[in-house]
């Protein structure tokens, strides 16, 4: 079984028995009988199809059948279904193959799940609505979940007519702690057209968020869950998980560290057991040994003595029964779908999804929906699918597709927004800019003594070192980005000019900086020197007024080449500010150096690839000398074949090098946890630099504990001391760690590996890095920010080099991850993956190498997008039903005033945007309250979107007109500043996280025939009542309205008839345009590349 997080869908491989011993726990003797009163577990069975809902529950036996996709009341076959036997490292006969489902789990909040546990009426009503929620979850995966039917080349998307969930009930985890989840399986086939077909897998894994975004919409708004916890007298605030329960909070830091202590206490003693019993499977008894052990000892090398052996789940009872409640009278607050603006709900789920991408399906928009509902305070479901509906018609208006004529393909990101547009069109503005000037290449020492650089590296290094206002250098993993940096570092000290290094990481430019010998930091530590910040309300980015100078070892100017490496997990917005910066500073040398097949940026990506199109200065670098034989000599077979993998091709010729040198291993999940963990004990031992790479951070953390406890038992690790680290881990000296947060003071960047050398009593510990240099950690730091390293996720392994590594395949992998994982190892890159036999890994393997999981831009999503497309018959699918056709969004309308409109007239004044020095950016518009809902009368003053700008004394005076006092809000949270405006009875509030006020005030017209708002004529405004959060979004609903019903289209013309041509949306003319400028690019690197080769053949 693989490991199950609320993340995403997980392949179930193994025998439907595993698998009902997995989900029932007829072995368990865990405090899941505490809580339940020893109650059988029910398997809840939900039919979903055209003509509703049925539900019910399964046997053992039904479940089984249906596990192994059969009807589980006639046992008869659905579709085709693959089990191979085979016979296990134990010697024992198993069963995999065909994943017999797949399967996410619904969680509730931490803070829910004590409370539950505290008080039984929760409990009860938590079950139900996790029951209800796995529905709810179900509902929306029907919604979007489709197959393919048809020939190759002229196949078609068909909705299922039919699909089936089957939910279990968990109250606990693995622990033993209090956690209310449902355990949620989808045999991954559906009705469709009369045949049970396969669910297209890639649509499917694409639903996990849609899912969970309905389950968790479900488990906030539902009223029983709601009313049991007023009534219990605690109180209920929004949040993921069905919301939090602010009483129980405080609780949730610690019971999370207990329950990952426990979880390490419990591993370590069944790993002991088993190498002592091999070949052996323990009993209840034994089961229930360990998780008494385990709850029972207070660290996993602590011996338990006496009364420490002993745990009574009651007084686990009777600590959470001991929290207060402080809603005493039990006011079950809550709003109704009425008073929720969908305006607001759309907007702000497009701000959500254009923070992580570039484009987005229905499904992705619908989650984000659901997200940002789940965030208010809605109660039951009256009127929920009118707002559902109503926000995404309004999101639908401010969304781009791709395509014209409204055509919507499920699992298909082809939608975009405005902002996303106007960024990728910045940065493109600003990338061009720089290219179109031109440059010519410089000098460079090839010799550096032990070695030569290599054509490729002495080509980059003089691009670098001469007149390129930009250069890109991207490179295969081991191609030598350091070294050629290093050189050309080298001769730009030698020319009187300067290098300065930043990378997304703090830890990758300090390692790039020390490696070529310049001044190295982060992008955003740059950034905030120069006084910019990041809004903590909305993430976005806020620039100053004026840009501070940087220190002189950073300052940048016409001599300073900036090297961004790893440019290639740089996102968008970062990217865009870096830009405005460097082009305002007159920076002569932007050198972006990374690689667009290696991991992206977390947020929306796709910057280095766009500049690699744009630049008239790129090289590529693809002479590996990384990888090394066993007798010391480049191992070029394996570097050849690393840069085919690099470019996704060649994989199975890959994957049978990996097998040839015996580099592929197999097992159930437990044996690959436990191989993988001795490995690398073994290869740190022996001195070796060994390093396990996985998926996700759950894995990570289990090989980590691993590898320590062997370590410990080896003697390697002093365990006579040990501190908890995060996440529970255990921290001593002689353990291989990394920090997790960057910090300035202690001198530590995230990820920044070190070797604990000291442990103190009191939680502080001394750690060396590579370098030998020694670094003092306090205990709170260690406590939050300091784990072990042993393995680590594929992000976090970027940029590293060991001996050997180890990589984790699973279904949470990529073509990124697993590209990255088989190439940080020296002299071996061994592959681990739970499978039945090396057929089975190698499909696994080939499916995560078509895995392209991170966003790489707006050009990518569009080519994504077409890819996805081909083979379907378009034509079937506009004969489907469509979501409203997309319009283009509103204008700003200015017009001219009349004197009476111009005297004391009522306004809005919306704040856009403040900056460090507390000047502001307003949006005045005429506001005449009683028309206001039908949008009469809301005019913007400004046609700018900048609007008026206010020095910080006249946003006093405009606060103060406002009825409102002077307040600060430098470190309120949005909902204290509603708070506070909302307790100076003035006309003022939040809306969107900006402010808005109201107030009177007189307007004058300027020369050019623009209007201003004379500062010194603002006055109270006569409405004496708090303006409604509403007012703009109905404002804005009535002019999309009226912007909608004018743009309506003719009706459709009869399918019989030719239709004539549409006309483009201005989306789609702003997607030819950008076709266009990319087959100039294309263009533009043909010639780029033969100008190049004929460099190369005169021998410059």
């Amino acid at each position: 079984m693989t490991d199950m997080s609320k993340g995403g869908f997980k392949a179930f491989r193994g025998s439907s028995a595993t698998a009902s011993a997995y989900l029932l726990e007829t072995t368990s003797a865990r405090l899941d009988e505490y809580y339940s009163e020893g109650e059988d577990r029910s398997i809840q069975h939900v039919v979903l199809s055209d003509g509703g809902i049925e539900q019910g529950t399964l046997s053992s036996e039904e479940f089984k059948a249906w596990m192994e996709h059969r009807d589980p009341e006639t046992g008869q076959q659905r579709g085709t279904f693959r089990q191979r036997m085979y016979v296990g490292e134990d010697g024992a006969l198993k069963m995999g193959g065909t994943p017999l489902f797949q399967e996410t789990l619904i969680s509730s909040s931490k803070s829910l799940s004590l409370a539950a546990a505290a008080d039984p009426r929760i409990a009860e009503a938590l079950e139900a609505a996790q029951a209800r929620a796995a529905v709810a979850g179900a509902v929306a995966l029907k919604e979007h979940a489709v197959t393919r039917v048809g020939p190759k080349g002229g196949q078609y998307q068909v909705k299922l007519e039919q699909m089936e969930i089957t939910s279990v009930q968990h109250k606990t985890s693995r622990a033993g702690d209090p956690h209310f989840h449902r355990h949620v399986q989808l045999v991954p086939k559906g009705l469709a057209e009369g045949k049970w077909r396969a669910i297209d897998g890639k649509t499917l894994y694409r639903l996990s968020g849609r899912v969970h975004a309905a389950a968790d919409l479900s488990m906030s708004t539902d009223m029983e869950l709601r009313q049991a916890i007023a009534q219990a007298g605690y109180t209920w605030i929004p949040g993921e998980g069905g919301g939090k329960i602010a009483e129980f909070e405080p609780l949730v830091d610690s019971f999370s560290t207990r329950r990952d202590q426990i979880e390490a206490n419990r591993e370590s003693q069944e790993a002991q057991w088993r190498a002592e019993h091999p070949g052996q499977e323990p009993g209840p008894k034994q089961l229930r040994a360990w998780d008494q052990l385990g709850w029972a000892q207070q660290r996993p090398q602590k011996s338990v003595k006496g009364q420490d052996a002993s745990f009574d789940v009651e007084e686990l009872g009777r600590g959470l029964e001991s929290v207060e409640g402080t809603n005493l009278d039990q006011i079950l607050a809550g709003q109704r779908a009425d008073q929720i603006d969908p305006e607001i709900i759309a907007m702000t789920a497009l701000d959500d999804l254009a923070q992580q991408h570039s484009a987005w399906s229905t499904a992705d928009m619908k989650a984000a929906i659901d997200r940002r509902i789940a965030q208010t305070y809605l109660l039951g479901d009256d009127g929920l699918e009118e707002l559902r509906t109503a926000a995404a018609e309004a999101a639908m208006v401010q969304q781009h597709s791709f395509y014209d004529d409204g055509l919507v393909v499920e699992g298909n990101r082809h939608f975009t927004s405005h902002a996303v547009l106007a960024t990728h069109e910045q940065l493109e503005s600003r990338l061009d800019a720089r290219a179109q000037r031109g440059g010519q290449d410089g000098e460079v020492n090839a010799d550096r003594g032990a070695y030569n650089l290599s054509e490729e590296q002495i080509k980059a290094a003089q691009a670098i070192t001469g007149s390129h206002s930009l250069v890109v250098v991207e490179g295969a993993a081991g191609a030598g980005k350091t070294s050629m940096l290093e050189a050309a570092n080298e001769q730009l000290q030698a020319d009187g000019r300067r290098m300065v290094v930043v990378s997304p990481t703090k830890r990758g430019a300090l390692e790039a900086g020390a490696a070529i010998g310049a001044e190295g930091n982060s992008v955003h530590a740059l950034l905030y020197r120069a006084g910019a910040s990041i809004d903590e309300e909305t993430g976005k980015w806020v620039l100053p007024q004026v840009w501070k100078a940087q220190p002189e070892a950073t300052k940048l100017d016409a001599n300073t080449v900036l090297v961004v490496d790893e440019a290639g997990m740089l996102d968008q917005e970062t990217a865009r500010v870096l830009h405005q910066y460097v082009d305002d500073a007159k920076l002569g040398t932007l050198v972006l150096t990374g690689d667009t097949k290696q991991l992206a940026a977390v947020g929306r990506g796709g910057y280095m690839a766009q500049a690699a199109k744009l630049s008239t200065s790129y090289a590529d670098l693809t002479d590996v000398r990384r990888f090394r034989t066993p007798e010391g000599q480049l191992d070029t077979q394996y570097a050849d074949a690393s840069v085919e993998l690099r470019q996704r091709g060649n994989v199975d010729e890959f994957y049978h090098l990996l097998e040839e040198r015996g580099q592929v291993q197999i097992g159930t999940s437990d044996e690959v946890i436990d191989r993988v963990a001795e490995t690398v004990a073994l290869e740190s031992m022996a001195g070796e630099k060994s390093l396990a790479i996985t998926a996700t951070n759950a894995t990570a953390q289990r090989v980590n504990q691993a590898v320590f406890d062997r370590l410990s038992a080896a003697g390697v690790i002093d365990s006579s001391r040990v501190v908890e680290g995060m996440d529970g881990d255990s921290i001593a000296a002689g353990a291989r760690v990394a920090t997790r947060k960057n910090d300035r003071e202690l001198q530590v960047a995230n990820r920044q590996s070190f070797t604990v050398d000291h442990v103190t009593d009191d939680g502080r510990i001394t750690v060396i890095d590579d370098q030998g240099r020694y670094q003092e950690l306090n205990a709170q730091y260690v406590a939050e920010n300091v784990q072990l390293a042993y393995c680590v996720t594929a992000h976090g392994s970027q940029g590293m080099t060991v001996d050997t590594a180890h990589t984790v395949l699973s279904d949470e992998m990529g073509a990124a991850g697993a590209y990255v994982g088989l190439t940080r190892g020296r002299t071996a890159n061994v592959l681990h993956a739970v499978a039945a036999d090396r057929d089975e890994v190698r499909e696994q393997f080939a499916s995560a190498m078509t895995r392209e999981g991170a966003d790489l831009g707006l050009d990518d999503a569009l080519s994504q997008s077409l890819r996805e497309m081909d083979g379907l018959d378009l034509d079937a699918e506009l004969s489907q039903p469509q979501q409203p056709q997309v319009v283009e969004p509103r204008t700003r309308v200015v017009r001219d005033l009349t004197g009476q409109d111009m005297e004391q007239p009522e306004l809005i004044a919306v704040v856009r945007e403040q900056f460090a020095d507390g000047s502001v950016d307003v949006d005045f518009q005429l506001a005449a309250y009683d028309d206001a809902a039908q949008g009469q009368k809301s005019l913007r003053l400004q046609a700018e979107k900048t609007g008026q700008r206010l020095s910080a004394a006249e946003y006093d005076d405009l606060t103060i007109a406002s009825g409102a006092t002077k307040h600060e809000f430098e470190d309120s949270t949005l909902e204290e500043i509603g708070l506070q405006l909302d307790a100076t009875g003035g006309n003022s509030t939040v809306v969107e996280g900006k402010h808005v006020l109201a107030v009177r005030g007189s307007i004058a017209q300027d020369s050019q025939g623009g209007y201003q708002v004379d500062l010194t004529s603002m006055k109270p405004s006569a409405q004496h009542e708090l303006i409604e959060k509403d007012v703009l979004s109905r404002q804005r609903a009535a002019e999309d309205k009226s912007h909608k019903q004018a743009s309506t289209a003719a009706p459709a013309t009869p399918a019989t008839e030719t239709a004539p041509a549409k006309p483009m949306t201005p989306a789609m003319e702003k997607i030819k345009a950008m076709r266009a400028r990319q087959a100039a690019q294309n263009k533009r690197i043909r010639e780029r590349e033969q100008s190049q080769s004929q460099s190369y053949g005169m021998g410059l």
